[in-house]
């Protein structure tokens, strides 16, 4: 099949699906809302209409990526995903194969907001797989795998380093497999240096999950940036990390972060200063 990606119309929030030329299918943020919240398009039947099913019957995505935790990004997926044991899954869920996490992304925001209900059961799954690979090991099965997108603080993520995939590393594996068709750079989030002061500035959007997909395919390849709703803070970081190689940043394809809000291109406020903002 031919690899593709597809921008599903979920108003302000975000919900990206990537097709790779293997089949295999990563599921980045989801945003469906009630019906009576969006009459005009059924993002659920969207979605579900180009999902496969496996040999019990489950419809399934090979990866889910929450980027950060904020409602416009998980917003039904309780409702329509399966969390919790595979053996328990019930009904016509979509079934998640393996989860791609960060921990920062929830340390940060819970210091800043409070979390809504689908965030929150994200957190406790990707928990419960940690703690399922912490008992298995690698020999964890669909609907258990999870990988571990940079380290979290204190040490916590120590004993995880076959699931745990650095700030800078790349990933070549999609649920536990090598995919030729795909790697992806994790550019973020960014740990903090030794300026203290930051902790102010990597709020929930500055910690979201920044990834730089190169996508190959028998047609040739697509660099593709995927980066939540990283405003301009984390763009000066991510610059002065890799201004020495700057071919890290490019792409085919930018998702436009915060969905093009101001506050990914300055610190100005535009209601306030308008055309003098920079």
């Amino acid at each position: 099949m031919n690899a593709k990606i597809t921008f599903f119309p979920v108003d302000n929030g975000d919900m990206t699906l990537v097709e790779l030329e293997s089949g295999r299918t990563i599921l980045i943020d989801t945003n469906i809302r009630a019906a009576a919240d969006d009459p005009t398009r059924n993002v659920a039947k969207d979605l579900r209409d180009r999902l496969k099913r496996d040999d019990q019957d489950r419809l399934y995505v090979d990866v889910f990526l929450l980027s950060h935790p904020d409602q416009d990004h998980c917003s039904g997926l309780d409702k329509h995903f399966h969390l919790g044991k595979p053996e328990d899954h019930s009904g016509d869920k979509i079934f998640i194969r393996e989860i791609w996490s960060s921990p920062l992304i929830f340390r940060r925001a819970s210091k800043n907001h409070t979390l809504c209900l689908d965030a929150k059961k994200f957190n406790t799954e990707a928990k419960r797989r940690v703690s399922r690979y912490r008992e298995s090991g690698l020999s964890v099965s669909d609907g258990d795998r999870i990988q571990i997108l940079g380290r979290d603080e204190n040490g916590k993520t120590d004993d995880l380093t076959e699931i745990l995939v650095e700030v800078d590393g790349l990933i070549e594996k999609v649920n536990g497999h090598d995919d030729p068709g795909m790697s992806a750079r994790l550019l973020a989030p960014l740990p903090l240096s030794d300026d203290e002061s930051e902790e102010a500035t990597l709020t929930k959007n500055n910690s979201s999950v920044i990834l730089r997909f190169t996508i190959t395919a028998a047609g040739g390849s697509c660099r593709y940036l995927t980066c939540g709703d990283a405003e301009v803070a984390i763009w000066e970081r991510l610059w002065d990390r890799h201004k020495n190689r700057a071919y890290w940043l490019e792409y085919d394809i930018l998702l436009s972060p915060h969905h093009c809000s101001w506050h990914s291109l300055s610190y100005d406020n535009w209601s306030e200063k308008g055309e003098e903002s920079r």
